[in-house]
């Protein structure tokens, strides 16, 4: 989710047949928001790839409309993860890392991944088609915020006041 500013539902509904290479990069069939089609992609690292495949060989053989991400709970053993459950899962990991914030949840992940894409370089177009908006002012808000940070008056105060 990190890597790819994925919703929890699109982690959610994944299969393990939407996971693919299209052009020579290896992807992710998403069904977006609102979508019942897998018919979009992300694009996903070679190491993620291979983690999740890796992942997906302790798991057995599975048909491709398996779950990508199956439930270990006795009641779902197997069957697909609930948006609840990924969450859960999320909030345990961050836990886990020393992050144990109200504040920060598996929605957390998905703007991290698209504050850190515009910190690294991306153009805005490229950060609102890896986030799949629609409209590129929700993107902007991401932008804004970044823009804000690297061009804080507070820096301005602080080297006026500091020396």
């Amino acid at each position: 989710m990190l890597h790819t500013a994925v919703r929890d539902v699109e982690v959610a509904r994944a299969d393990k047949g939407d996971l693919g290479t299209s052009g020579g990069h290896e992807v992710l069939a998403i069904r977006g928001k609102g979508r019942d089609e897998a018919d979009e992609v992300v694009k996903i690292s070679p190491a993620l790839d291979r983690d999740i495949r890796a992942y997906l060989k302790t798991r057995g053989p599975l048909p491709s409309s398996a779950p990508l991400f199956a439930s270990v709970a006795p009641r779902n053993k197997g069957g697909r993860l609930t948006t609840r459950s990924v969450s859960r899962i999320v909030k345990e990991a961050l836990k886990r890392i020393g992050i144990d914030d109200a504040r920060f949840t598996a929605h957390s992940l998905r703007h991290s991944a698209i504050t850190f894409a515009l910190l690294a370089g991306a153009e805005l177009e490229d950060a609102q088609a890896m986030a799949r908006h629609a409209d590129i002012s929700t993107t902007m808000i991401y932008s804004h915020h970044v823009d804000r940070l690297a061009n804080a008056a507070e820096d301005r105060v602080a080297e006026l006041l500091d020396g």
